[in-house]
């Protein structure tokens, strides 16, 4: 029927475009950016498994750099009772993408319980942050933007309380644009399209990070779940 046949010219020519653009996305696989290089980022998370799924080709990019990077996590995700495990899991992942045991700190705070429902005080993440920022002579913190990447109450508390920090040091914060769901998963085509953004940074990842990534995330055992793939990379 001629509709059919539309819509497989259709088809065909979406799949063209997109292996196309998957194909410049690695060719032009590489950091661009306008600010200079930190001496030592701190990536700030929610929970054991965000720095796979949303920060990986960063990470990477920083240590390929010879930036220092460290990790504070401020939950151990215990939503499940898994807590302890997922603590383990968040070394092993930051061990993958190139950050020592010795520098992953995973706190399991009363008042830092994973949860959809759960509140996080942004003043009380801005004095942990503060004091660690002070203790380890960090210069930048990396963490989400204000809605959080996936939405999670979680992420956008730590946003909150960074952003609290931040009043004080302005540029010493960096966050990860929230993309909306068309363009997350228009994959290579939107990739190819964000190196024009206005981001001060854009990571463009080769198909090595990606895979990087991937292997990060697999150390995550207990979160291995088909949709917790989609966003990584």
């Amino acid at each position: 029927m001629r509709w059919q046949r539309c819509l497989l010219r259709g088809l065909r020519a979406v799949a063209c475009v997109w292996c196309v653009c998957l194909v410049l996305q690695w060719s032009m696989a590489g950091t661009y950016h306008t600010a200079p290089w930190p001496r030592h980022a701190l990536m700030l998370t929610a929970h054991p498994d965000d720095e796979c799924m949303f920060f990986g080709p960063i990470i990477q990019s920083l240590v390929q750099h010879g930036v220092t990077v460290s990790a504070l996590c401020l939950s151990e995700g215990n939503a499940e009772g898994l807590g302890r495990v997922r603590a383990q899991e968040l070394t092993r992942s930051y061990g993958v993408l190139g950050v020592p045991r010795d520098r992953v700190t995973c706190l399991d705070d009363a008042a830092l319980q994973d949860g959809m429902d759960v509140s996080w005080s942004a003043a009380y993440i801005r004095r942990l942050l503060a004091q660690y920022v002070e203790d380890h002579a960090v210069d930048v913190v990396i963490t989400f933007d204000e809605r959080g990447v996936s939405l999670h109450p979680n992420h956008r508390a730590v946003y909150d309380g960074a952003r609290l920090w931040a009043e004080t040091h302005p540029r010493r914060l960096w966050t990860l644009d929230t993309l909306t769901w068309r363009t997350k998963f228009a994959g290579p085509v939107s990739a190819v399209l964000q190196r024009w953004s206005a981001s001060d940074w854009v990571v463009l990842a080769s198909w090595r990070a990606y895979a990087t990534s991937l292997a990060a995330m697999w150390q995550h055992r207990t979160q291995l779940v088909w949709f917790r793939y989609l966003p990584i990379g």
